[in-house]
């Protein structure tokens, strides 16, 4: 039970979505519609991987591709990368569907087939009404550093019950003065019925020593009738959840000008420079 209480008010690590979301002066809410892949990595492939992901990128910036994307390496769980690629509309992802037939970005999208043994697509909405302060996360995100990432389903036609549980943790936040955002989706296509994601990013690792305190803190803003009646509807409703820690990847990612202009440091590779020769180094000789 603490679990589902800590997963729906992003207690483990913090709240919310995900890739390269576009960060404007009016901080803006999370993009309405978001595009998840997920590859399964082959075992020991990982580093050849993000080679491959990373001139993929490169190609993307290059072509001017429609969409920005956000790399996430897995950190706990089976080997997986996850790319969110946030949209405003439906119909921007058959935009950026019609510009992965650019030769190029075809033919190193094929070659990477050989690192992964599996792959998957969901397409989902953003629910601003399950989610919490949406706009302190756009701040937030050009500082990520890992993204915890919570799969949900629900019991047969028990949507409007879910989003009451969700609600309810949700004022809890908000009375406990919890600094954290979370981000609700829920995938509309390429999962059953049910299915939702809660993205939560964090800049350090703190935030899961921080969970005892803001746990308590919580439950006290529900009170015990309240925690009591929010456990017993989230057992009743939730039938299966799992929560993954990932690792957010610059070489694997094409964010915004935003973004990087929020942490250049991070988000820019680095390109190293090559030595300059000793004086003392003569043709056909390497110096010491």
């Amino acid at each position: 039970m603490t679990r589902i209480l800590s997963s729906l008010l992003g207690i483990g690590l913090l709240g919310v979505t995900a890739s390269a979301l576009l960060l404007a002066q009016e901080a803006p809410q999370p993009p309405k519609v978001m595009a998840i892949f997920r590859e399964d990595i082959k075992e020991g492939k990982e580093a050849a991987h993000q080679q491959s992901e990373s001139r993929f990128m490169g190609a993307a910036a290059a072509a001017k591709f429609p969409a920005n994307v956000l790399g996430l390496q897995s950190l706990t769980g089976s080997s997986q990368v996850w790319f969110l690629e946030p949209h405003d509309s439906f119909e921007s992802i058959g935009k950026t569907r019609a510009a992965m037939r650019n030769p190029e970005l075809a033919t190193l999208d094929a070659s990477d087939g050989e690192f992964r043994t599996a792959s998957r697509t969901w397409i989902a909405v953003y629910r601003p009404d399950l989610s919490f302060h949406g706009q302190q996360l756009m701040q937030t995100l050009p500082k990520a550093r890992y993204l915890n990432i919570i799969m949900m389903r629900t019991r047969p036609d028990r949507d409007q019950d879910f989003a009451e549980v969700a609600k309810m943790a949700v004022a809890a936040a908000e009375r406990s003065m919890d600094d954290q955002p979370v981000a609700t989706y829920q995938v509309v296509s390429g999962a059953p019925n049910g299915t939702y994601v809660l993205f939560e990013p964090s800049a350090s690792l703190k935030a899961l020593d921080d969970a005892p305190e803001r746990s308590r803190n919580l439950f006290q803003a529900m009170g015990d009738a309240g925690t009591k009646r929010f456990m017993k509807m989230a057992s009743e409703t939730i039938a299966q959840q799992e929560a993954l820690l990932f690792a957010v990847d610059p070489k694997m990612s094409y964010p915004s000008r935003q973004i990087i202009a929020g942490d250049p440091a991070f988000w820019t590779p680095q390109i190293e420079e090559p030595a300059e020769p000793s004086k003392d180094a003569k043709p056909g000789k390497r110096s010491k």
